[in-house]
């Protein structure tokens, strides 16, 4: 009798465990979907909150940090050397970076990179990443062009 009431708690506590997880990951999406619509909105910073929280309550749920690094991306202005424009574009390249780590073949986080580091004017940095998006997609000319512009 009392190997079956544990059973039945280790089973309760599993299950609840499990919903509590998928509560987050439903929370996750829900921040991740109210995010998209206020970036869609132009609501930037509105748009960088949600996604934020969505990364937090989903770590995994990367389409979130993309868009994250987007609405960073969004919010640096290129040229002005201003220390706080300077960090939106460092959290949006360390934002692709985090999916990087979880999808190496990610294209556009790739991309989103060698923009940043183009704009911010470091170019050796600029052509690493371009050259890395030509070895996901040989296909795709932009990267190639953007090569030669820097060179």
């Amino acid at each position: 009798m009392k190997t079956s009431v544990r059973v039945l708690a280790l089973l309760a506590a599993g299950l609840m465990l499990l919903s509590a997880t998928g509560c987050e990951k439903l929370r996750a999406r829900d921040q991740l979907n109210k995010g998209v619509l206020a970036y869609k909105n132009a609501k930037y910073e509105e748009a960088i909150d949600h996604f934020q929280s969505a990364v937090s309550l989903d770590p995994a749920l990367l389409n979130a940090r993309l868009y994250l690094a987007t609405a960073f991306a969004q919010q640096y202005i290129p040229g002005a050397d201003a220390p706080d424009n300077n960090k939106m574009a460092e959290q949006a390249i360390d934002q692709y970076k985090e999916v990087l780590q979880r999808d190496p073949k990610n294209v556009n986080s790739v991309k989103g990179i060698a923009y940043l580091y183009l704009q911010m004017k470091q170019f050796d940095k600029a052509k690493e990443f371009y050259r890395k998006a030509t070895e996901l997609d040989p296909n795709d000319p932009e990267p190639y062009y953007s090569v030669a512009v820097i060179d």
